[in-house]
């Protein structure tokens, strides 16, 4: 018998109410997401495991492959060939 972590359980709970309440209003977001926590008091290790969780899905969320840095044409360059 495998045993969840608690990351694995707090995963799908929060992915739920993301993608039902949506990322627009993240006052809304963050209130929801506090009513959906399933782990009792909030505090210790579980709760800490709960807000890293909410951190990286909602990063993952927001957050696209980084931007290409472009050359500014007006820019010289060190080193000429």
């Amino acid at each position: 018998m495998k045993y969840l972590t608690w990351r694995e359980r707090a995963a799908p709970i929060i992915s739920r109410v993301i993608s039902e309440v949506g990322t627009t209003d993240m006052k809304i977001l963050r209130s929801k997401l506090r009513e959906a926590y399933p782990f009792g008091l909030r505090e210790y290790y579980p709760y800490k495991t709960w807000c890293d969780e909410i951190n990286r899905q909602l990063i993952s969320e927001k957050v696209k492959a980084p931007k290409a840095m472009l050359a500014d044409p007006d820019q010289i360059t060190l080193f000429e060939s």
